[in-house]
């Protein structure tokens, strides 16, 4: 007699499918996975509701995006960091507005630039803008890019300046983006904080510091502020660091 074969469940499949790619990434949205995963985005949606009810899945803001929990590190599998940090991190963003009213960001790096992916810009009376959930930030001119680029390990450093100098047309081109990541590198580490570039957005500063999972940077810290308001830098640099130590503080590594 033939053996039956074994019946699977569609449903489940469809959901794991989905927590593996989500699992490999910081941040995904809905139009990504339905094209890496083949799914039509209503069932997609579905599924995401369904394992935010379980508490795998967290949905950041309304357009920004979802990223999985800490809960999936007990599944096993390569957890990314992000998840487990970001609680902590959207609550010291949260307290360090309103200590100082001006509007923090959390971002990530997403292959060669930094992606805002939670902002308190709506509860901030200082804003400059409506929303920054997912703008990208160069490496070379925003304080996010800066702070990550400087504080990264060595190899990952090489990796992302080589990714640069691809949009390099000639020898000299490549060899002046080296120097300037070097530059950014040097001026970075020497203050302790990534800082935008003056000509970039000239009429707000930022400041931006690394954040960190244990040993691994997982994303950056940063605020920003008027540049012609009357700001106590020193003041605000001193906020931002005992935010960013009160996050990582608070989301101490698995295992």
């Amino acid at each position: 007699m033939t053996p039956t074969p074994s019946k699977t469940v569609r449903s489940v499949e469809r959901t794991l499918q989905l927590l593996e790619f989500m699992n490999r990434v910081a941040v995904a949205r809905v139009q990504d996975l339905a094209a890496q995963t083949g799914l039509p985005a209503p069932t997609v949606v579905r599924l995401l509701e369904t394992l935010i009810a379980a508490g795998y899945v967290r949905k950041l803001g309304r357009t920004a995006g979802y990223c999985v929990t800490e809960r999936v590190a007990a599944l096993g599998a390569g957890h990314h960091g992000l998840p487990q940090v970001f609680d902590a991190a959207r609550q010291a963003a949260e307290a360090l507005t309103r200590r100082t009213l001006w509007p923090a960001a959390l971002a990530t790096l997403d292959v060669d630039a930094l992606v805002i992916r939670f902002s308190t810009i709506p509860m901030s009376p200082l804003s400059h803008y409506q929303s920054t959930i997912n703008r990208r930030m160069t490496l070379l001119d925003y304080a996010h890019g800066r702070a990550y680029l400087a504080f990264c390990p060595t190899a990952e450093r090489r990796h992302l300046v080589a990714l640069l100098q691809q949009s390099a047309a000639t020898p000299a081109e490549s060899q002046a983006i080296e120097e300037r990541a070097a530059a950014v590198v040097a001026m970075t580490r020497a203050s302790g904080f990534g800082e935008r570039s003056g000509n970039v957005q000239p009429e707000t500063h930022s400041l931006a510091l690394p954040l960190r999972l244990g040993a691994k940077l997982v994303g950056t810290l940063g605020v920003t502020y008027f540049a012609r308001a009357q700001v106590d830098v020193p003041a605000l640099k001193a906020e931002l660091r005992a935010a960013v130590a009160a996050c990582e503080t608070g989301a101490q590594p698995v295992g």
